[in-house]
């Protein structure tokens, strides 16, 4: 019975550290939801993240960025056209740059992802390429690049167009690009800024991040540095928001199209549970480690019987549940059957592979230690025979070949003088 009882207990207690480890994903009244690890792109949660179109809005500048920093040069002078002031949709978000104005691309990519500014979207793609459709054009490009399958751009402000469409899956992976981008992640996480005069505005008002939650949300688990808020109306409230904590783990919410009664402030609420969520049930967790032996193996035809050791040539890294008994993670090796000499070093020997669940989450390759070369093959009595067979043929073949040449210079020679002697006498 004692025995019973304190089985019970022990399933008990191992269900509620289950639950508390591990809680239930967040319910969110988004059109669609996605949180992913920004170092490797594990998804960790989501809803409707793939199959549900969704309009972008402002989050579209973050693929303005992308190219904008890619292509052009931060302190490029560009100057404002009529059509870029005029082309921000309806009630778009703006700062008031004039037709004409010229200001510095760092300065516009600042007034784009900070105060979400129209029309510098419209200045940027103007001077980057010869004209905005090309730029556009390249906006699709990139995303197809970054396995955006489902997204189609018509404009680089995000301005509502039925044809201007994504997924949150597929924000997620522009934004993770974006971030992995040292300049764009420094301006997506700046709380205000100060643009400098230009030849139309001797002084500019202050711009605040629009990422409020960026600015406000103070908590010991987690900083928010980033990175893209967006609206219109069709498309409803939408945030990609990105935060780090002390461990060096850093996720990426994308909640879109938040169309409920305080929609403004939900999708900050929302986005906030799902960092929540994330920072408390995962953790980043080495699976193995740069550098380290893995595993001494035998060489054959060795110069000697130490063995190679197999050295793991890049560390692997992946976001897991801080519950053990989630995990499932098996490590396969695939290693050369038979590793002969000579070996040089850094030579591939094979590789270690990491399953989750079943599903391959990275490989790792297996690399030679050191340089072994090769061992010769022991020399047995026939062999010493017959080398020293060949050996004394070879003697006596040259004493033979001496002979002769001797033989016929000294014939040779004699016949010479034996002609000469006959001349003498005649």
């Amino acid at each position: 019975m004692k025995r019973l009882l304190s089985l019970v207990v022990t399933v008990f207690i191992l269900l509620i550290n289950t639950s508390i480890a591990f809680a239930e994903q967040p319910q969110i009244d988004a059109g669609a939801y996605i949180l992913i690890d920004s170092k490797t792109g594990d998804v960790l949660c989501e809803k409707n993240s793939q199959n549900q179109t969704v309009f972008p809005a402002s989050t579209t500048k973050i693929m303005t960025a992308i190219l904008a920093l890619e292509r052009g040069n931060l302190n490029q002078q560009m100057t404002a056209s009529q059509s870029a002031i005029d082309d921000i949709g309806p009630d778009g978000s703006n700062i008031g740059i004039m037709a004409g104005e010229t200001i510095k691309l760092e300065n516009l990519l600042q007034a784009l992802l900070i105060s979400s500014a129209n029309e510098t979207a419209n200045i940027i793609a103007d001077n980057i390429c010869p004209t905005r459709q090309e730029f556009v054009e390249l906006m699709n490009q990139k995303a197809k690049e970054l396995g955006a399958t489902g997204t189609h751009f018509v404009n680089p402000c995000g301005a509502h167009d039925p044809l201007h469409y994504t997924t949150a899956s597929d924000m997620s992976k522009i934004a993770r690009y974006a971030m992995s981008i040292p300049k764009f992640r420094e301006i997506v996480s700046t709380p205000v800024y100060h643009m400098p005069p230009t030849n139309k505005h001797p002084d500019w008002p202050e711009l605040s991040n629009t990422n409020k939650l960026m600015v406000t949300d103070k908590n010991d688990l987690y900083v928010i540095n980033g990175i893209k808020t967006g609206y219109t109306g069709p498309a409803g409230f939408n945030l990609v928001s990105s935060a780090t904590d002390s461990s060096g783990m850093e996720l990426i919410a994308v909640v879109m199209a938040v169309k409920n009664e305080g929609a403004q402030e939900n999708v900050r609420t929302y986005s906030k549970e799902l960092l929540d969520y994330g920072f408390n049930n995962f953790k980043r967790v080495s699976l193995i480690e740069k550098d380290k032996v893995y595993r001494n193996v035998k060489v054959d035809s060795a110069v000697d019987t130490f063995g190679l050791d197999l050295i793991i040539s890049d560390s692997l890294i992946c976001t897991l549940a801080k519950n053990a008994v989630l995990q499932n993670i098996k490590e396969i090796p695939y290693i050369n059957d038979n590793i002969s000499a000579p070996v040089n070093k850094g030579d591939i020997m094979g590789y270690v592979e990491f399953l989750k669940d079943d599903v391959s989450i990275g490989k790792v390759e297996l690399t030679a230690g050191r340089s072994i070369a090769h061992k010769p093959a022991p020399v047995t009595l026939q062999m010493r025979i017959t080398q020293a067979f060949r050996t004394t043929y070879v003697r006596i073949s040259l004493y033979v070949a001496g002979f002769l040449i001797f033989f016929m210079l000294l014939r040779k020679t004699l016949r010479h003088i034996s002609r000469r002697a006959r001349s003498g006498r005649y």
